[in-house]
């Protein structure tokens, strides 16, 4: 009984470090979809993820309506995606969720502002 307890703790120990990865995953849709509701107000049909950004660039950044920061982020979170699910990145730190969290949630907001004035 002790063996069968403790041969758990490893595979739970990855579990914890998939859910934080499937964690930065979720970050990314976040991205992605506030970015399609921003495109869509605008009368743009949402493109395939790896188009997001450059219609980001096309539509809003180069005529001055959203700060060009916005671009890389849906850049950064593409990439990002790309090599979880490819397993390039197999461990994301606290830290890093952390720091991807606030820039996602920033992203969202500002979707979020430019979607509200718009309507």
């Amino acid at each position: 009984a002790i063996m069968n307890y403790y041969t758990r703790a490893p595979v739970t120990l990855s579990n914890a470090k998939w859910h934080i990865l499937q964690g930065a995953l979720d970050l990314y849709w976040a991205v992605i979809d506030s970015a399609h509701a921003a495109l869509m107000t605008i009368g743009e049909i949402p493109p395939a993820p790896n188009q997001v950004g450059s219609m980001l660039n096309s539509k809003l950044i180069s005529k001055k309506i959203i700060e060009s920061k916005y671009g890389s982020t849906v850049d950064k979170f593409y990439n990002l995606s790309k090599k979880i699910t490819h397993r390039e990145i197999k461990d994301i730190s606290g830290k890093q969720f952390d720091d991807l969290s606030k820039e996602a949630s920033a992203f969202v907001e500002r979707m979020r502002i430019f979607i509200e004035k718009r309507k």
